[in-house]
């Protein structure tokens, strides 16, 4: 196990598990954890033995979103302000790109960040105490992450701008309802089931699983013709890859 400032990194079976671990704080956001993140994402990224990464946090909370001290504007250990370390300074759309599936375990409050740091990952799983939190207009805030394009995708035009104009919170069941969360899982079962999802996700092997992953990604932004273009392209590399270690 690796162990950074803020959070903890993990591997077991091909599944890479960052754990946000700031309990106290109920794993509140600084920009050392961000960057702590930048890093431990890059390092399970680039371990040929992991196939899959699971995010999750510490104790009682999932992350409460942006500490408080940072808000106020105090400079971190690392040097930085809020807003200017890596992860929140176009991180959103590398998380988006992973080759490796990503899931989150949401075991308690995910809140303004801590919510919107998971709307890139391939599936949210998250136990009956789980609640997620857009407080941004009521902060006078803009919300981040690419969350005002991820967030329509996930439950819809019409339910996203309800969510995030009026700065609601939803509990578990209310997030499963929509189509934020994908299942709630029992608490004591959380761990599990998210290892679980990860495993199923990453089942075809790394080159299919970046290859599927990553035309889902380019269909967001093309038409089926280009989409059945890609299909194309890649059944035949893959089937080269195939040949080519045979």
């Amino acid at each position: 196990m690796s162990r950074f400032g803020t959070l903890r990194v993990a591997c077991a079976d091909g599944v890479g598990t960052i754990t946000l671990d700031r309990p106290a704080r109920l794993n509140a956001y600084t920009p050392e954890m961000g960057e702590d993140l930048v890093e431990a994402f890059e390092a399970l990224w680039a371990d040929p033995g992991v196939a899959a990464i699971v995010m999750t946090g510490e104790g009682r909370g999932f992350c409460a979103g942006a500490d408080r001290q940072a808000t106020a504007g105090a400079v971190g250990e690392s040097g930085l302000r809020l807003g200017e370390e890596r992860f929140l300074t176009g991180f959103a759309e590398r998380l988006a790109a992973s080759e490796k599936p990503l899931v989150a375990a949401v075991g308690g409050a995910a809140v303004g960040l801590g919510a919107t740091m998971t709307l890139t990952f391939d599936a949210r799983l998250a136990s009956p105490a789980a609640s997620f939190a857009f407080p941004f207009a009521r902060l006078g805030i803009m919300p981040g992450m690419g969350s005002t394009w991820l967030l329509p995708r996930l439950v819809g035009p019409s339910r996203a701008r309800r969510i995030l104009l009026a700065g609601e919170t939803l509990d578990a069941a209310a997030a499963c309802a929509c189509g934020l969360v994908d299942e709630v899982a029992p608490a004591e079962a959380l761990a599990a089931r998210a290892f679980e999802m990860a495993r199923a996700l990453a089942c075809g092997g790394r080159e299919v699983t970046a290859a599927i992953r990553g035309a889902l990604a380019a269909a967001e932004r093309g038409s089926i013709v280009q989409a059945v273009e890609r299909e194309i392209l890649d059944v035949g590399r893959l089937a080269r890859l195939r040949e080519a270690r045979r």
